[in-house]
């Protein structure tokens, strides 16, 4: 049934307190019989007795038991062999406290694939009326005596009929007559089935034993047949026999009857008093008085003291034969599935005192800062045009320290360039709004980046028409959505796109534009003529300017007026004198500086490095009655050319383009793609703000992992009782994982799984804002990934405590000193 070769165990191996503590043990066991290993305190018996049992490993040798070699298996595959084959009795009892004395037992018969409950029940009612336990089966375990208890675990071992009974010192903690009865059982046991034994108490192994082994120092000493026909001289502590005391007296009458039992020197003198049914005693040197009824630990034997003879333990009989039904096909099955756990998790984190539940802020926070990562992160990520695109994907976008304006002529004239930009390509129209006189003040931005309307026919029109004159335009749909995240248009009822056909959009001081149609190419562009290209520029250019540096401005006296080109201002002026200003660097000059400043002479005022020329004067007829605004007039290439001596960014527009970035590039200049340009910037914006998000993300669920961890390992060494007993009788190691992984989860469902419901109803509502949208998404990606990272990460660091206890033997979990 059981063969040891060569075992070899060490404790402490290779250090100087090594202790060899099974010494190449060789012994084959019968299949039947009370096999008893003796020997003094350290001498190896429980290492041994773990070893045949499966309890714990060795350092070399084989085992086997029932023919199978459970020394070469996976620790799954001994449990199997285990939980199948052996039954463990255990000093310490080793029952679940918080179940009845039932489930106890139902544990061990669904653990071999019992499930039928009736036959359960069968087998469980006949165990405990054998043991004479019954009455006690739905009773909590820590509520029986040591001796009930030890019944119940007797009950557990036998209750699968295993092949082999493995009892560790299972008297150990009984008193004399519980002791006497359990010998009893498991020698009756020990009829049709191996009983391994290990006690201290010689005297029981040689009357119960039918084989006795001595170890000492790890090694077996003595190995022999015990067939004693000897009786047992043991003395239960508890019995007094009455006929073994030396005196003997007793007084009767017909209303009393006392007998007094005592050695030769023992005296009484009692006063006893019978009232109202109660009996009282007094002593005269108040003597110790302890009452002995049915339910006292002591008990009088009216008869002399008898050697305990076979008989006794031969009157015990277990046939599982006529209980159990053999058709039921035994396998290793798991106990505890996994809504099961999940179930007693949610009981279990109800039960948590107040201040472990305000742990519970911590969790449902990295729930919120994960949906807020993930959210950030998947919108930087799944990146449209739409989000990031400036202007239209066609153009290049040259970057320079600076550029000549030689240099750009020369380029502008070249045959692979349609048209080139001064500065960006992007410009501002602005949208009044001054419908009513409550939105007097009211406009917003229309910005694009322009292209010629050439490009453009009827057929990409989604409403309206083509431009007929250089003052209408076309806008795209982005255009105008973008217009649209300023909440101003919604306040005066423009909601849609197609209510921009027929409204007036102005671009300082040219007079205003009309927007006569709207295409939707996916790109932010205004097509409009391209001889009006500089001026429209010109307009925004000056606008940036001058409220980048109006506090420059402001404290500057002698600052330059503004220049327009004469031939798009929109204003009234009268040419009071001279010339309109034609030429480059050339310019008319209001009639307020006529006094010092002659026609033909230069001013101060330059571009490009030269001064301007003064041409003539002019009246303001706007400023009529108003306090006046200066500014100079001059020709369309004299604006040109102040953008280009200032810009650092032009855009081009090339139907060659591979050509004409290859040009640039020879030259020195930074070309690239506007397109991506575009992207690059928006991205590495992006980039540093979802790095920072992740890095909150990573913190704050940092901290809530170490929680967990606390929380799982606190709850795990609370019940570490609980899963020692539990792998001792074979449980199955994915139960134990169950177990805590159904409090892990119920713990993230209540607190992780809320933070992101919550910000997942944040996001959806704040995405509605165009704005917003481009920063975050919300979509069943992102709250699938935040649910499935807090899921996963808290339960793969909440199981680190149960998985690097799960790696050691059964035996080493008991011998934990934090078990108890």
């Amino acid at each position: 049934m059981i063969r040891l070769k060569g075992v070899n165990k060490y404790f402490n191996k290779g250090k100087r307190n090594e202790i060899h503590v099974i010494n190449d043990t060789t012994l084959e066991l019968e299949p039947t019989g009370l096999v008893a290993l003796l020997g003094p305190s350290g001498s190896g018996k429980t290492t041994l007795l773990n070893a045949i049992g499966g309890l714990d490993k060795t350092d070399s040798g084989e085992i086997f038991v029932d023919g199978e070699r459970i020394t070469s298996k996976s620790a799954s595959g001994v449990d199997e062999i285990r939980n199948l084959k052996i039954g463990y009795i255990f000093q310490d009892y080793k029952l679940v406290d918080n179940m009845t004395v039932y489930e106890n037992v139902a544990m061990v018969l669904r653990m071999i694939g019992i499930k039928d409950e009736a036959e359960i029940r069968k087998r469980i009612e006949y165990i405990l009326e054998t043991l004479g336990i019954y009455r006690y089966r739905n009773r909590m375990a820590d509520m029986l005596s040591g001796g009930e208890r030890q019944r119940v675990g007797i009950a557990r071992a036998i209750a699968k009929n295993p092949k082999i009974i493995i009892a560790d010192e299972p008297t150990g903690n009984l008193d004399s007559a519980n002791t006497i009865e359990i010998m009893n059982i498991i020698k009756a046991i020990s009829r049709d089935r191996l009983v391994v034994l290990v006690t201290h108490e010689v005297e029981l192994a040689k009357f119960y034993a039918s084989r006795i082994i001595e170890l000492k120092d790890g090694k077996i000493i003595n190995d022999h047949a015990n067939q004693t026909d000897d009786n047992l001289d043991y003395r239960i502590d508890n019995r007094i026999y009455l006929k073994d005391l030396e005196k003997h007296s007793n007084a009767r009458s017909e209303d009393m009857a006392i007998d007094f039992y005592g050695s030769a020197d023992d005296r009484l003198d009692l006063k006893i008093v019978v009232r109202n049914g109660n009996i009282y005693i007094k002593t005269a040197n108040d003597q110790r008085i302890e009452v002995v009824d049915s339910n006292s630990a002591v008990e009088f034997v009216d008869d002399h003291y008898r050697e305990i003879d076979k008989t006794l333990y031969e009157s015990y009989d277990f046939d599982f034969d006529k209980v159990a039904d053999t058709s039921i096909k035994e396998r290793y099955s798991s106990i505890i599935s996994f809504p099961a756990s999940v179930a007693k998790g949610f009981k279990k984190i109800g039960t948590y005192p107040l201040i472990k539940k305000l742990l519970f802020i911590g969790f449902m926070l990295a729930g919120v800062f994960i949906t807020y990562a993930l959210s950030s992160i998947y919108a930087s990520l799944d990146v449209q045009d739409e989000d990031f695109i400036q202007k239209n994907r066609d153009y290049m976008t040259v970057e320079t320290p600076a550029m000549t304006v030689d240099a750009f002529t020369e380029y502008e004239n070249m045959a692979q360039v349609d048209y080139i930009f001064p500065v960006s390509s992007v410009a501002s129209f602005n949208f009044k709004m001054d419908f009513y006189y409550q939105t007097e003040e009211a406009s917003a931005s229309l910005s694009g980046s322009l292209t010629d309307m050439a490009q453009i026919t009827g057929e990409d029109l989604i409403c309206g028409r083509l431009p007929d004159n250089s003052h209408e335009i076309v806008v795209d749909k982005l255009v105008i959505d973008r217009m649209f995240q300023s909440d101003v248009p919604k306040q005066v009822g423009i909601t849609q796109a197609q209510q921009m056909i027929g409204q007036k959009v102005e671009a300082y001081p040219m007079d205003d534009f009309q927007i006569v149609g709207i295409t939707d190419t996916a790109q932010p562009v205004i097509y409009a003529d391209t001889a009006l290209f500089t001026d429209i520029l010109y307009s925004g250019y000056i606008a940036g300017s001058m409220y980048a540096d109006q506090t420059e401005i402001s404290q500057t006296e002698a600052a330059q007026p503004v220049m327009w080109d004469y031939a798009t201002y929109g204003g009234d002026i009268t040419v009071t004198s001279g010339h309109l200003p034609e030429n480059d660097y050339e310019v008319l000059v209001p009639v307020s500086m006529a006094e010092g400043t002659s026609i033909g002479r230069q001013i101060d005022a330059s571009v490009n490095g030269q001064k301007l020329t003064v041409t003539g004067y002019y009246e303001d007829n706007d400023a009529s009655g108003k306090e006046s605004t200066d500014f100079y007039l001059v020709n369309e290439n004299t604006i040109k050319y102040d953008m280009i001596t200032d810009s650092r960014t032009f855009d081009i527009a090339s139907h060659d383009k591979e050509a004409m970035m290859g040009i640039l590039t020879e030259d020195g200049y930074s070309v690239q793609s506007a397109y991506d340009a575009d992207k690059k910037d928006y991205m590495d914006d992006r980039q540093s703000q979802t790095s920072a998000n992740i890095l909150i993300c990573l913190i704050i669920m940092a901290i809530s992992l170490i929680e967990i961890l606390l929380m799982t390992r606190s709850s795990f060494l609370s019940r570490i009782k609980e899963i020692g007993i539990y792998r001792a009788i074979g449980v199955k190691k994915t139960d134990i994982y169950k177990m805590f992984l159904g409090e892990i989860i119920a713990i993230t469902t209540v607190s992780s799984l809320v933070g992101i419901i919550i910000m997942s109803y944040i996001f959806y509502h704040l995405c509605q804002i165009s704005m917003i949208a481009q920063m975050f998404a919300i979509n069943p990606v992102v709250i699938g990934g935040a649910v499935a990272i807090v899921y996963v990460f808290n339960s793969i660091v909440g199981l680190i405590p149960v998985f690097n206890t799960m790696r050691k033997t059964p035996a080493a979990i008991l011998s934990r000193h934090d078990v108890d």
